[in-house]
């Protein structure tokens, strides 16, 4: 199984996960036109789109209008509550906290492999049944990055996840077969990119990634 992330920041997100055979578009957070700069075949020659919720850089008007028009409507995480398939892939949706309804996903290919997504959300309620081969988790500030007195800090802390949670979230999890780790929506002046990769890799020992804001 394979996660690629083309840009993940609060201008616009576009993800894709792949198990050989299926291939998905997570996220439709950017315009049609960007969409089919950033990714290296057609928007149209994927198996699905699916993304967890309804603000813009998630869901971007005219990317689900184009989507839709050409027969790739995308979907949302309460069509997948109990497990749903696409092609090879079986799609499954659980509840995250975010300042609107919001779902993360677990994917799991034909191959047995595994992949858990999430992003805009503050904190996971359900812990994964299983060892996910790949993590894709929101990392998207420090507490002392943040400014005191900023009129953000309060919508962060009931919208976005901390590298503190983040790790206390991993750390959660079993993650024996895990194989990598993808940190996502990491904020443009509230974040250390190098440092929330080292501090995450040394708290659970595997290799961690931050993802592009575009590629």
């Amino acid at each position: 199984m394979r996660f690629t992330a083309y840009a993940s920041s609060s201008s616009g997100n576009l993800y894709t996960v792949e198990d050989g055979k299926t291939s998905l578009i997570i996220e439709c957070g950017v315009s049609y036109r960007e969409m089919q700069r950033l990714l290296p075949k057609s928007p149209m020659d994927y198996d699905g789109c699916v993304y967890s919720h309804h603000h813009g850089d998630h869901y971007h008007p005219n990317a689900v209008r184009e989507l839709t028009v050409r027969g790739l409507p995308p979907q949302c995480g309460l069509m997948f509550q109990h497990g749903e398939t696409i092609g090879t892939m079986q799609v499954r949706s659980f509840p995250v906290k975010h300042d609107c309804r919001a779902h993360g996903y677990m994917f799991r290919g034909e191959c047995g492999e595994t992949c858990v997504f999430m992003v805009d959300t503050f904190y996971c309620p359900v812990v994964p049944k299983f060892s996910p081969t790949i993590v894709a988790i929101e990392c998207n500030y420090a507490r002392d990055l943040l400014r005191p007195g900023d009129s953000i800090n309060d919508r962060l802390f009931a919208s976005h996840m901390s590298l503190e949670q983040c790790v206390k979230t991993l750390q959660a999890w079993d993650l024996k077969a895990t194989r990598e780790v993808h940190l996502l929506h990491l904020s443009d002046d509230r974040s250390d990119e190098k440092r929330f990769v080292r501090e995450v890799q040394e708290a659970i020992g595997l290799p961690t990634h931050s993802s592009p804001k575009r590629r």
